[in-house]
């Protein structure tokens, strides 16, 4: 071989020669250049060990693209190498080299060690000679150069396999450089982005400020947003995807490989009324699937569009302000503080309340305790789990339930409570395991064990219905309908009277037959009947204000004749239903009877609490004793007078 020329040492397998090597399937040698092909290359490593190999058989890459080789030999994905230029017809062909030629003992002996430390190489450039033999046996030393593809096999095999500076080493030998340069430079990894999430609605935020009203004032108690209401089909959040992080690479071509960065699975974070979208742009959105408010648990960040309202901060000045609430469910897990006040529907609590709870419908549920606050249900239950006191509750139309009741003032359709002491109460129904001075007025009082509580009286109102007031409505109704029938009697004989007139009997004989289609008139028969006519109308006339009179007051006897039956089942279920019942006297209890109407009823349930038991403790309710005593039990029941 010439010394002159790099020679190829690129051989085939089955007539190689010295000093010729046998290159990998994924190396192609063509006549336009050294390629690799990406279809055959399984792992950048298995190139690594291929290059390794050649520049260890003493062999090197003529007009070597160092970049395009760095990127193949270190890229997660080789194929970028390719990017560079269009080097092939073919997308997997990418050519990095024009040869393979031989790396001659006397030119390796060009090359000195190269100066590793801190990340950094450097490598001392000076005059350089080759050494010649003459032709009387001598050896001269001729001035040449380094070439840069002999310099990055070189370099490779005393372990600077990455970063080699292209510009400052091809520099330094096409100037003729001397002195230490900086060759090759680690480089450091750079970390990857984690997947974030971007707001899309900013119905997201609760908005605490204060809620402004209609006229333009403020209130101070109340926060504008507290609960967001989201409608159907509204975006909420996007996910930007995470971003890998670069290898980083020391200059022996050992990777320094970044954390994978953190990513975001939406369809964990899509809860109920939500789903997870793909936008145009092929970002993933959580989408609102039904209107309702925004509900984020703090534990998984789950996101659920639901109509009930889950609350875990407790209701406060600081925290809410007064909720007035349109969603048809509520639940709170912290504290009610004193004068605060939720206003909504199908209401639960599981901390303690100590302001006032509203509720338009549905359920009421307390199951904490009730400690000087309120509950107020307009159509719907009551139920407090812990301790009631100095509380007031009311429904409209409902049951209260309560295990401990103390110094309440109780108001519903039925009261159940397991042990009540000095209470006001004002139901159809209350039913009490253990009552100690009480005050109850009721249609029916069931009690297990009933007595006084210190200064406080054990008293129970019967309340029955007022039967002479309704004795004189039964009795003014029959009066009334006496002169229905009177004036139904007088009008039914003055239609006798006038169906008797054999005019109007002939007339309406006729016209039976006429309207029937049995008898058709002639133009002679026509003028008598016209003048018949003339003579019985007012009689006619007579006859439909009578029968119209008639209708009339038969609709009022039977509106009179309802009323007297609902009358006499309010005397009917007053014996069945008002009753009293204590299996065990403790103490001092008096047990009275009140006479009201449904009028009066609702009007003492309308009282306001410290009227209400003003009334009850006061002496004002003014009745006929039934039983007082202290010992024993009591079984009454009320027998209207005859």
């Amino acid at each position: 071989m010439s010394s002159d020329k790099p020679q190829s040492i690129i051989g085939k397998l089955a007539d190689l020669m010295d000093g010729q090597i046998v290159l990998p399937s994924f190396i192609l040698a063509r006549q336009d250049g050294i390629f690799i092909d990406l279809t055959r290359l399984e792992t950048t490593q298995e190139f690594q060990m291929a290059i390794d190999k050649i520049f260890a058989s003493d062999a090197y890459f003529l007009d070597i693209d160092y970049e395009r080789f760095s990127k193949l030999l270190y890229s997660a994905d080789p194929s970028e190498a390719g990017t560079i230029e269009k080097c092939s017809e073919s997308q997997s062909m990418i050519r990095f080299a024009r040869d393979v030629v031989a790396f001659l003992p006397a030119r390796r002996k060009l090359y000195k060690a190269v100066k590793i430390s801190a990340g950094k190489a450097e490598y001392l450039f000076e005059q350089v000679f080759l050494e010649t033999a003459t032709n009387n046996g001598e050896v001269s030393l001729v001035p040449t150069n380094l070439t840069f593809d002999e310099f990055v096999a070189d370099m490779w095999l005393k372990g600077v396999r990455f970063g080699i500076d292209i510009d400052a080493v091809k520099n330094a030998i096409n100037n003729g450089a001397s002195g230490r340069i900086e060759i090759a430079q680690r480089l450091e990894r750079i970390a990857g982005k984690d997947a974030e999430i971007k707001e899309l609605a900013k119905e997201i935020h609760r908005d605490d400020a204060p809620k402004r009203l209609a006229d333009g004032r403020v209130n101070l108690q109340q926060f504008k947003n507290r609960f967001p209401q989201i409608k159907n089909g509204a975006k909420l959040i996007m996910k930007i995807p995470m971003v890998m992080g670069i290898n980083g690479y020391e200059i022996s071509g050992v990777a320094h490989v970044p954390p994978i960065p953190k990513d975001i699975d939406l369809a964990l974070l899509a809860g109920p009324g939500t789903a997870v979208e793909i936008g145009s742009q092929g970002e993933e959105i959580i989408v609102s699937q039904s209107e309702g408010f925004l509900n984020i648990d703090t534990r998984s960040n789950q996101i659920s569009i639901t109509d009930k309202i889950i609350s875990l901060e407790g209701v406060s000045a600081k925290t809410t302000g007064d909720l007035i609430l349109t969603g048809s469910e509520f639940e709170e897990h912290g504290e009610v503080q004193e004068k605060r006040l939720i206003e909504g529907q199908n209401i639960t609590l599981h901390a303690n309340v100590f302001g006032t709870i509203s509720s338009r419908g549905g359920n009421i549920l307390l199951n904490k305790n009730l400690v000087g606050g309120a509950a107020i249900n307009r159509d719907g239950d009551i139920t407090v789990n812990g301790l009631a006191s100095s509380s007031f509750l009311q429904t409209a139309n409902g049951t209260i339930t309560m295990k401990r009741a103390e110094s309440c003032v109780i108001v519903g359709t039925r009261v159940n409570i397991e042990f009540a002491s000095n209470c006001e109460i004002v139901a159809e129904e209350v039913t009490i395991t253990t009552a100690e001075g009480c005050a109850v007025v009721a249609k029916i009082i069931a009690i297990e064990s009933a007595g006084q509580r210190k200064q406080s009286e054990m008293l129970m109102y019967m309340q029955v219905p007022d039967l002479a007031d309704i004795n004189q409505k039964i009795r003014g109704i029959k009066d009334k309908i006496d002169e229905l029938l009177l004036t139904i009697s007088n009008d039914s004989q003055k239609l006798d009277r006038v169906s008797i007139d054999p005019d109007y009997k002939k007339y309406t004989f006729i016209a039976d037959k006429l309207k029937s289609g049995e008898l058709k008139l002639t133009l002679e028969q026509a003028t008598p009947m016209q003048k018949l006519a003339t003579i019985v109308s007012p009689m006619l006339k007579l006859v439909a204000e009578l029968n119209a009179n008639i209708k009339k007051s038969l609709a009022e006897k039977n509106e009179l004749e309802e009323d007297i039956r609902k009358l006499i089942k309010i005397k009917d279920d007053a014996e069945s239903s008002v009753r009293c019942s204590v299996a065990m006297i403790n103490d001092e209890i008096l047990v009275k009877t009140i006479k009201g109407t449904p009028e009066s009823e609702a009007a003492l349930r309308r009282l306001e609490p410290q009227n209400l038991k003003s009334i009850l403790r006061g002496g004002s309710m003014l009745g006929d004793c039934v039983f007082s005593g202290s010992v024993g039990s009591l079984e009454w029941k009320f027998i209207a007078p005859k």
